[in-house]
C-alpha cells in the first residue's frame, strides 16, 4: 500500500470531505486523524506524531488555513512537518496564494480517487506538487 505506515493529519470542516479523505488515505494503508474546528487544530496536532497534514484553506469560524499554517510553521515541534493545501477554491487564485505561505503542494477538490494517495506519497518523498506534471 502506497501510504502504509504514515500517519496523516487531517484539518477539514465538511464531513463529507472528510470521509472521502479518510477513506482514500485508509485504504492505501495510512492511519488519519483528524481536526473539524480549525481553530483546535495546532493543539490537535502536537499532541500526536504524524508525517504529514492536509490542510482545507476556509473554515466558518474565522480562522483560514492560512493560519493554521502561520501557527504550524512557528511552532518548533512541528514546523518541519509537509503541509498541503486541499481545498475546493479557485486554484488561479490560491495556489500561488499557498505556495507563497509555504505550503508544500496545493490540490483541488473534488479529489481525484486514483491521484490523491500518489500527491500525498510523492509530497512524503520530498517532493512538492502544484499539479499533475510535478508526479513523476
Amino acid at each position: 500500500m502506497l501510504l502504509q505506515g504514515k500517519h496523516i493529519f487531517v484539518v477539514e470542516d465538511d464531513p463529507r470531505n472528510l470521509a472521502i479523505i479518510r477513506t482514500i488515505l485508509r485504504e492505501n494503508g495510512a492511519r488519519v486523524s483528524f481536526d473539524h474546528w480549525g481553530k483546535t487544530a495546532l493543539d490537535e496536532l502536537l499532541l500526536q506524531e504524524v508525517d504529514i497534514v492536509l490542510l482545507d484553506l476556509m473554515f466558518p469560524r474565522q480562522v483560514t488555513g492560512y493560519d493554521i499554517l502561520a501557527a504550524i510553521r512557528a511552532e518548533p515541534k512541528v514546523a518541519h512537518l509537509p503541509v498541503v493545501a486541499v481545498t475546493a477554491s479557485d486554484p488561479d487564485v490560491e495556489m500561488h496564494k499557498a505556495r507563497e505561505h509555504g505550503f508544500n503542494g496545493f490540490l483541488s477538490k473534488p479529489i481525484d480517487r486514483r491521484k490523491f494517495p500518489r500527491y500525498i506519497a510523492a509530497v512524503l518523498n520530498g517532493q512538492e506538487i502544484w499539479g499533475d506534471e510535478d508526479l513523476d
